[in-house]
């Protein structure tokens, strides 16, 4: 193969690559986090934030098709070691399914908190009554040692309810899953 063929081709599998690995998670990211904060609720330390979705139509679309789909929120307290990997202090979990029923034609969401189902026929409504305010508790409030860095990290994902955890991305190194990942982390003193 000449110099000049594999001039051209090595542009031609960067920009396949970058197109790939690169530019399609972006285009897949529906989450977005809003307000994260940590607050004193009754002596309990209390992570907030809301989780909303940018792009309804296509989650609109797929839960008519007949997904049942599933937040999952992973939520940490970490105090920050300066030698080697932060302390865990806290962690808890947030869950939530979302699907559509044919037979009242209305959207069902089901809060790990709470036994009653959210029902309503206007998706964005019934994601803003149910993902805008979640409140997450981390324990107690005296966990926390004044003048000490710490770092609130949440993590969110939506996926199909049965999608492999992460098991495409590591055999494929591409996640074929519908759905999306989103992560944040608010380093804090206290």
């Amino acid at each position: 193969m000449s110099t000049n063929v594999r001039g051209r081709l090595l542009p031609l599998f960067l920009t396949i690559f970058v197109v790939l690995f690169w530019v399609g998670p972006v285009l897949a990211q529906t989450l977005t986090l809003t307000a994260p904060s940590l607050a004193n609720v009754r002596g309990r330390l209390t992570a907030r934030f809301g989780v909303s979705v940018a792009e309804l139509p296509v989650l609109k679309g797929e839960l008519m098709d007949g997904d049942v789909l599933v937040l999952k929120c992973r939520v940490g307290l970490y105090k920050d070691s300066a030698y080697w990997l932060d302390d865990e202090i806290s962690m808890a979990y947030f869950w939530s399914s979302v699907k559509y029923d044919t037979a009242t034609n209305e959207f069902v969401m089901k809060l790990a908190s709470e036994e009653a189902l959210l029902r309503g026929s206007d998706l964005g409504q019934l994601l803003a009554r149910g993902w805008s305010k979640l409140e997450i508790q981390l324990g107690s409030w005296a966990l926390l040692d004044r003048g000490q860095k710490y770092s609130l990290k949440i993590d969110t994902s939506l996926k199909e309810q049965g999608a492999h955890e992460g098991l495409m991305r590591y055999v494929f190194f591409w996640d074929w899953e519908s759905g999306s990942d989103n992560s944040f982390q608010l380093d804090f003193t206290y």
